[in-house]
């Protein structure tokens, strides 16, 4: 399960130091406070008379101190909030820039410096600041993913950024937490965080077109794309495919899971969700091929599995 406080990000440290920070002293306030309360409680449990006590002999000197030390607390607790504020929004220069655009419900990636585009996850290089532009094709989405320690709004018209540097590699899961329509639950995230050179390698693969399909029944697939309207939303690098309406699909076969992470991809997988996507995910926006045939169905399947 994603850990909030079990962050891999020097933003989400500072932010989990704060935390705890003001969780602390809090926690021994609030206890003094209890603790007061539970002492005149057990005090006067006998329900004897304590008559009103004289205001006049309270001193000033107390007066002062429970002013001061609130004070005290809050002009600490501001200072810390400063700090955390300046590592958090700090914006050194990234080492790689990433659009990050939410749609009704799915993520897309471009890499604007590099000419890649990909859909739901997302790579990144370890060690190193990467600056992520968020954006929105439709309504408000929110852009978390826990282990980063904090999360940003995607809101359209706007572009909000997001510098986060990674320290650890490994695969980090999230998820749109504002509330953006029917399936906001399955706008799934990936991150997927590399060394440099692995990240080469994902950065060469993505530029490089798939390669044609071999077998003959991906080859039929191919034909059943390119003559559907599957082309009208979708784009496959190095053929004439180029629609932005959906997700890219250049590389969809090398993506762990379909539908923003609605199910893990397979042929079987993908064929279902071509077949009857709303069985799936209901109120996606894609419309169903059910009038396909079960030979053209496998056929696309195995064609868009190929498309590493």
């Amino acid at each position: 399960m994603p850990d909030s406080f079990t962050v891999v990000t020097p933003q989400g440290a500072s932010i989990v130091e704060l935390f705890w920070l003001a969780m602390i002293p809090s926690a021994l306030i609030l206890a003094i406070v209890i603790g007061g309360i539970v002492v005149v409680l057990v005090r006067d449990r006998g329900g004897v008379n304590v008559p009103d006590p004289d205001p006049r002999q309270h001193g000033r000197a107390l007066e002062i101190t429970w002013t001061a030390i609130p004070l005290v607390l809050v002009i600490i607790f501001f200072g810390l909030s400063l700090r955390t504020m300046a590592v958090v929004n700090a914006e050194p220069e990234p080492a790689l820039r990433v659009q990050v655009i939410g749609h009704q419900w799915w993520w897309e990636f471009r890499y604007p410096d590099l000419g890649i585009v990909t859909a739901n996850e997302l790579h990144v290089p370890t060690g190193v600041p990467v600056r992520l532009e968020l954006l929105s094709a439709d309504v408000i989405h929110s852009f978390w993913v826990p282990r980063f320690g904090w999360k940003k709004d995607a809101i359209p018209t706007r572009s909000n950024s997001l510098t986060v540097q990674v320290n650890e590699a490994g695969s980090y899961d999230g998820a749109c937490t504002e509330y953006c329509g029917t399936q906001h639950a399955w706008m799934r995230i990936t991150v997927v965080a590399q060394p440099q050179a692995d990240l080469d390698a994902w950065v060469k693969a993505q530029q490089t077109p798939a390669p044609a399909p071999t077998s003959a029944q991906a080859q039929h697939g191919q034909q059943v794309f390119a003559s559907s309207t599957c082309v009208n939303c979708h784009a496959v690098g190095g053929t004439n495919a180029s629609a932005r309406v959906g997700p890219d699909l250049s590389h969809v076969g090398s993506r762990a899971t379909i539908g923003a992470g609605v199910a893990d991809r397979s042929p079987d997988t993908l064929q279902r969700w071509i077949q009857n996507p709303q069985s799936m995910k209901p109120g996606v926006l894609m419309p169903g091929y059910a009038a396909l045939s079960q030979d053209d169905l496998a056929a696309l399947a195995s064609y868009l599995d190929g498309l590493k």
